[in-house]
């Protein structure tokens, strides 16, 4: 499971270097374009829009497998023991839940929906934006699955210490 969460680790990394990198390209032509040729190249604008849709949530979920993300501690800190392990898989499970049903499926919908529609000045289709999202919620619950599998590896192998 960890060279199979490494392959990931460093396939989200390199897209997120990808589309950070684009980012900053266009940003400065769109600078560029405006301040020393005096007339704005359009998709600037809109493409800046867009990339940062796909970096926002594409960091997001590589915050969730480095385990990164904001997480409320004070309530985690009451349990221990068999408690704590309950708490995770139940967090996990409610993060899976919403990465499957708001990330991929509703994602997946949203993408049948943008087929439809256009970019005005990228002229591409709405849905292929969007397909950020059940990417996202698939890497979301990819890592939350390796989460939940390492809470079991982890009380198994403390199981064995303690014999």
């Amino acid at each position: 499971m960890k060279m199979l969460k490494n392959m990931f680790d460093k396939s989200l990394a390199a897209l997120l270097s990808v589309t950070i990198l684009s980012m900053v390209a266009v940003a400065f032509w769109g600078v560029f374009t405006r301040l020393v040729m005096k007339n704005q190249a359009s998709f600037t604008t809109e493409y800046l829009r867009y990339a940062l849709l796909w970096t926002s949530l594409l960091a997001g979920a590589y915050c969730f497998g480095e385990k990164g993300h904001i997480s409320i501690t004070f309530v985690k800190d009451m349990f221990k023991g068999n408690a704590l392990i309950a708490l995770n898989v139940i967090t996990e499970m409610v993060i899976i839940f919403f990465a499957v049903t708001v990330l991929i499926y509703g994602g997946i919908q949203g993408v049948k929906l943008g087929m439809n529609e256009t970019s005005p000045t990228l002229f591409v289709r709405i849905g292929y934006i969007y397909m950020v999202l059940p990417i996202s919620g698939v890497f979301v619950t990819f890592y939350s699955v390796s989460n939940l599998i390492d809470l079991f590896v982890k009380k198994d192998s403390e199981g064995e210490k303690n014999l």
